[in-house]
Formats: structure tokens, C-alpha cells, sequence
């Protein structure tokens, strides 16, 4: 048995009825495939078919639940080491050809050869520093070697039906290579884990001085809560400054007179009304892949703060700037995790981290002027410039800047740090990667010297 384009077409209109959209296109590339390779088994053709449609995980399961319905025919789990040979590669390309047909028959050797080389010698990584496995594995596409691998299938002359097989056999390889690379990241790592010990610390045994990063569920949890209260304190310490600062100056003739009345004891103290201002505190936490942990402390410290008080504003970015206090204020303490889950919602342009970018838009949309600001996040800005108009635009924007950094000062200013830039307007900067870094920094905080006018 075969499948017909009638056939094709009824099981299109089952999908439909099910919610489930299949493109004319695909049909159409499908269909040319069909002829060109003379698919005439099922079997094939629905392998094929399938491996066309898209590849996020949600369409794939109710996909295959369709084609057993329709079809009685189980899918397996193929299109993560699935290529499909078009022409152009065995008269172009006997590398590029070589590896797809050993993944196909389940040779991985020379991918996980490419991964190691990619790793090792292709960039120069200290897998002690607390950053994401992401972070790593970025830095390692932006390599040249690897992009010179993927050229392969740019440069290539074919029709417009072999064009789109080999975009989805690009994308395919790309997630197989990237998952290899990801895992021997996580090998490397676990192998330095063990040894790795902050220099600027002697062996600890307490939790509030061990790094984010390298912290287990449980310890998390703990640590979390405290980072709640912390910022709870934080946001106690604020509104405290509010109260007194709407003070007036003390209104003395008024004062003694009362005194008089109640033989001469200063019983009440009477002050000079005086006009209340907006408060003026922002927040902006990094959320992209390089602070990894770092970052859920950062938002569970925005929520200790923001949730309780309406007038202290919170941001986050990856490359752009989203403002979050209304979520902050609507969601319980137990769900601030959830808020990494709609990640994608903050994506504004690729994923990777832009803070020329983020800090331009937070000027645009933050409204409070001449304020504080505070900003938690590594300076790591994918090699992209900072531009001198934005730090003068910030030193403009805001009376006080306040920094916390998660990684080790060792680090900041190599590579794609940018943090000297900013440390020449900030009014502190400082490294917090523990607990103990992070109470600190808000015992010290003095809001009445930093928000008064």
C-alpha cells in the first residue's frame, strides 16, 4: 500500500478536524518526493511526511497519535538521527555525505569526534565559572569552525524541493550536534566540579557561602525563601524611608507652644507639611542563559520586594527589557518559577544577551526620574558594543546605579564583559554569587542616603 495524494488529502481533513494543520507546502514537497525517490511502501511515506511537519514537541506527539489513528501505524522516535540523501550531496559534498549516512546507520563516532575537537580546541573555556552549560554551548556556535561545518549545506546548488530537504536535514543536525556538545559540556564540567573551589574563599561548610550555581534542589530551596526575606527587608527598609521622607521639616514655634501646654514636656513633635513624592526605585535583573541560576535568585529577590509595595518597579531582560511587577504582584511565591517557562515571552530579537539594547528600551519605558537603580546581571553582552551615549544616557537617567555582579571579580572584564563601562557610573558594584554576598549588600544599603534628593 501506497499514499495516494487522495489519501494524503483525506488524512489532511482528519488532521484538520483535529486541530491539526498540515501545509500545503509540505503536501507539495512531500508529493515531488514521493515521485522523485518512488516511495511506494506506507512505511516511508509516512516516515517522510512526518519527518516535513514541525519539530517542536507537542506537534510531534499529537502527530503521531493521528497517523496511528488514521494509519494504525506506530512512529518511532527517528527524527533525531534521520537524514534524508538528496542528489546534490553525493555529487557535491562526500564529507557532508559520509557522516549523514553513518548517523543514519547509527555511527555517532565522528559526531561526538567534532564535539570534543568544537570544546577543546575551538574555544577557550574555564568551566569553573558559574555560568550556564548554554552560555558555553553558544560561545561555541559563534565559533568559526563550527560555522564552517554548517556552510556545508549553504553551499550547495539545488532545486527549491532538495532546498527545503536540506534545511530540514541542517536544523536536524544542528539539534544532534548541539545536544553531543551540551553533553560533553555537562562531562567536563562534572569533571572540574569537584576540584573547584573559589580562590578568594577557604573551604566552606556553610550553605549561605556556597555559589548559586553549584547548589542541589533542596539547598536551593532553602535559599530561596531566605532570598524572599531578604528582599521583603529590603522592601521594609524603602517604605521606611517613604514615611520619614514625607516629613516635613520640624515645626519648631509650633512645637513649643504645644509644649507649653502640657507644662513645658515635648510630649509631641509637630512637623511642616510637606508635598509627598513618587518613590523613585527600579529594578532590572538579567534572565538570559549566561546567569543561569543566578537569575531565579535575582527574580525571587524583584518578588520579595515588588510584591507587597506597588511603587518599586521591576524589569527583566534577555535583549530587551519587559517590565514584571504586575506579574510579580498577581502570582504566588510558590510560581516564580513558572516565569522561566514563558522565557520565550522576553525574547525580543535572538535570544542572546543585549544590553545596549535592554538598558536603551528600560530608559524609554521606565518614567521615574532621576531615581535609583538596580541592576542584577553579569555584563555579558555577547561581544556586542556599549555605546558611550548609553552610559551618559544612564548617568542622566538615574541619580544612584547599584550593580550586583554573580560572577567571581576575577572574571568581569574578560572576554565579553562589559562591566568596566558601567562601573564608571555606577555608585556601587559588587560581587554577589552566595547568600551571604546578597545580605550583605542589603544590610549595607542606605536608602535614606541613596533616595534622598
Amino acid at each position: 500500500m501506497s499514499l495516494t495524494t487522495n489519501e494524503l488529502a483525506k488524512f489532511s481533513a482528519f488532521c484538520k478536524d483535529n486541530n491539526f494543520h498540515i501545509p500545503v507546502e509540505s503536501s507539495e514537497i512531500f508529493l515531488k518526493y514521493k515521485i522523485q525517490k518512488d516511495l511506494n511502501s506506507l512505511e516511508d511515506s509516512i516516515k517522510y511526511l512526518y519527518y516535513l511537519l514541525p519539530k517542536d514537541y507537542e506537534s510531534q506527539q499529537t502527530l503521531k497519535s493521528l497517523i496511528y489513528k488514521y494509519f494504525h501505524y506506530v512512529i518511532e522516535d527517528l527524527n533525531s538521527a534521520t537524514f534524508y540523501i538528496i542528489d546534490e550531496y553525493q555529487n557535491n559534498n562526500e564529507k557532508l555525505l559520509e557522516l549523514l549516512e553513518d548517523i543514519n546507520l547509527g555511527n555517532l563516532e565522528e559526531l561526538e569526534r567534532m564535539s570534543e575537537d568544537l570544546i577543546m580546541n575551538d574555544i577557550d573555556a574555564d568551566f569553573t565559572r558559574p555560568v550556564s552549560d548554554l552560555y558555553w554551548l553558544n560561545q561555541i556556535k559563534k565559533s568559526k569552525k563550527y560555522q564552517e561545518f554548517f556552510d556545508m549545506f549553504n553551499n550547495l546548488e539545488m532545486s527549491n524541493f532538495s532546498e527545503l530537504t536540506n534545511q530540514l536535514n541542517k536544523e536536524n543536525m544542528q539539534r544532534l550536534l548541539d545536544n553531543s556538545i551540551l553533553e560533553k559540556i555537562i562531562e567536563e564540567r562534572n569533571k572540574q566540579k569537584t576540584a573547584y573551589k573559589p580562590s578568594e574563599l577557604e573551604p566552606r561548610t556553610q550553605l549561605n557561602e556556597k555559589d548559586f550555581l553549584f547548589t542541589n534542589q533542596e539547598e536551593r530551596k532553602l535559599l530561596l525563601e531566605q532570598t524572599y526575606q531578604l528582599g521583603k527587608k529590603l522592601a521594609i527598609k524603602y517604605k521606611r524611608f517613604i514615611k520619614d521622607s514625607n516629613k516635613g521639616n520640624l515645626f519648631f514655634r509650633r512645637t513649643i507652644r504645644k509644649s507649653l501646654e502640657s507644662g513645658g514636656s515635648f510630649e509631641k513633635l509637630i512637623f511642616k507639611p510637606r508635598i509627598k513624592k513618587k518613590p523613585k526605585l527600579t529594578i532590572l535583573c538579567d534572565i538570559s542563559g549566561s546567569m543561569a541560576l543566578n537569575s531565579l535568585f535575582g527574580v525571587t529577590l524583584l518578588y520579595g520586594m515588588v510584591s507587597k509595595f506597588k511603587s518599586i518597579k521591576a524589569f527583566v531582560f534577555i535583549d530587551g527589557a519587559t517590565e514584571i511587577s504586575k506579574t510579580l504582584r498577581l502570582i504566588k511565591k510558590n510560581e516564580i518559577e513558572k516565569i522561566f517557562s514563558r522565557w520565550g515571552d522576553f525574547v525580543k530579537s535572538d535570544g542572546h544577551s543585549d544590553y545596549q539594547t535592554s538598558l536603551q528600551e528600560l530608559i524609554k519605558i521606565d518614567n521615574s526620574e532621576k531615581g535609583t537603580l538596580i541592576v542584577i546581571g553579569d555584563a555579558r553582552n555577547n561581544y556586542r558594543n556599549i555605546s558611550e551615549d548609553l552610559i551618559e544616557d544612564l548617568d542622566e537617567k538615574y541619580k544612584k546605579i547599584f550593580w550586583i555582579n554573580p560572577e567571581q571579580s576575577k572574571y568581569w572584564n574578560t572576554g565579553d564583559s562589559q562591566m568596566k563601562k558601567f562601573e564608571e557610573i555606577n555608585y556601587k558594584t559588587v560581587e554577589v554569587r552566595n547568600y551571604k554576598q546578597l545580605k550583605d549588600f542589603i544590610k549595607e544599603i542606605d536608602l535614606k542616603k541613596v533616595l534622598s534628593l
